[in-house]
């Protein structure tokens, strides 16, 4: 019995995180206290409509799907330092309610193919709505990740992460990764720069920056709307006497559904596996970390930020990363982004494994020419080998 306590406590918020996970945000004042308080302007409407199938990967694939219309792809605004839009804050809010209109939207043409390169995506914000961009704002795409086996993420250790960092490549081999050292003093791991240090923080960014919630570490009621927009800074909100639209019992039972997010399953090892490592692939892409306590996520990441070269700089920073660098994606449920069509990077753009490689620049420039070098038969394999994983 002192054991089955526990466990159905456990299993409550777990039901309680899917519920919240899953839930339509409304417009506040509505009559249930714990569903309103959406916006007033905001990105989404639910955590699952970025998110497919209860965490997975979006479906949104560029150069197939609207930019403007696809709830799995978000714009944020910054500066080269990080810094968000004066106006228009962190992230782009598409739509809005209580008479706060919404601030634009998402829009991307190509570059001509140069270099053996596919088009290069540039990325606007049409039909704003409160006048100009600041000069120094850059519009930077990002898609919604796969959540599948976060929480095994959230357990590696600080040690194991630091323990492969190597800023100043002392080993030679041309990959520097470093550790996104965050103002707070903590070490980011969550979101495509690594800006988040926890599961609570990503899931209170999101709720800030996506719907316009407010929680115990993103007080504002407001969310991301800045005070040029006045009448979403004096809109109806869902909170009362000052407490957090999402609940605390809301939001820890969102931490304990991510934190029970099932692991992909452990990729066999096959001729691929050895061309993948050979490569160089691994150097990022780092098959295992331990976890705390024992056991390992086979994530294929290694959580550092890498200079991922010129093609990869979307012009804005963004907690402890410059403009260049991105945190090691990771790889495991790749087949399964692949099979429901899902583009690949953090914008989407790679409609397979080999045109995502070819998008791999700075620290990565070394694998990616080796595996440009290899013979049909084995850079095959080792495709197969990726996009099973």
């Amino acid at each position: 019995m002192t054991c089955a306590a526990p466990a159905a406590a456990r299993d409550l918020d777990v039901a309680i995180g899917k519920a919240t996970f899953d839930r339509l945000w409304v417009q506040a004042p509505a009559s249930t206290k714990s569903a309103d308080g959406l916006g007033p302007l905001y990105a989404a409407r639910s955590c699952a409509s970025c998110h497919a199938g209860s965490g997975g990967r979006t479906t949104f694939r560029l150069g197939r799907d609207d930019p403007a219309g696809h709830p799995g792809l978000v714009i944020r605004f910054g500066d080269a330092s990080g810094t968000p839009d004066p106006t228009y804050g962190a992230q782009l809010q598409p739509a809005g309610l209580s008479g706060a209109a919404g601030e634009g939207r998402a829009a991307v043409r190509f570059d001509p193919a140069a270099h053996g390169m596919p088009p290069r995506p540039r990325w606007s914000v049409e039909d704003l709505g409160y006048g100009a961009l600041s000069a120094e704002t850059h519009a930077s795409p990002r898609v919604a990740p796969s959540l599948a086996g976060i929480g095994l993420l959230a357990r590696v250790s600080e040690a194991e992460i630091l323990k492969r960092e190597d800023p100043d490549d002392r080993n030679g081999d041309g990959v520097s990764g470093r550790v996104a050292r965050l103002a707070s003093g903590e070490i980011g791991r969550f979101g495509w720069k690594a800006s988040e240090p926890t599961l609570h923080a990503q899931a209170a960014a999101a709720f800030a920056l996506d719907l316009g919630l407010s929680s115990d570490l993103r007080p504002d009621p407001a969310g991301d709307c800045t005070d040029a927009q006045t009448a979403c800074r004096f809109a109806p909100q869902g909170s009362q006497d000052g407490e957090p639209e999402v609940a605390p019992a809301l939001m820890a039972g969102l931490v304990a559904f991510l934190e029970r997010r099932p692991a992909p399953p452990a990729p066999a090892t096959t001729r691929g596996a050895k061309t993948f490592a050979a490569v160089g692939c691994a150097a990022c892409h780092a098959p295992s970390l331990a976890l705390d306590g024992g056991g390992e996520a086979r994530a294929f990441t290694d959580l550092l930020l890498h200079d991922m070269g010129e093609d990869l700089d979307d012009g804005a920073g963004e907690g402890a990363a410059t403009s260049r660098e991105w945190r090691t994606a990771p790889l495991w449920g790749l087949s399964r982004a692949l099979a429901q069509g899902s583009g690949l990077m953090h914008d989407a753009r790679a409609g397979d494994v080999a045109e995502a490689v070819r998008w791999h620049g700075g620290e990565a420039s070394g694998a990616r020419s080796r595996f440009d070098a290899l013979p049909k038969g084995e850079r095959d394999a080792l495709v197969a080998y990726v996009s099973g994983l």
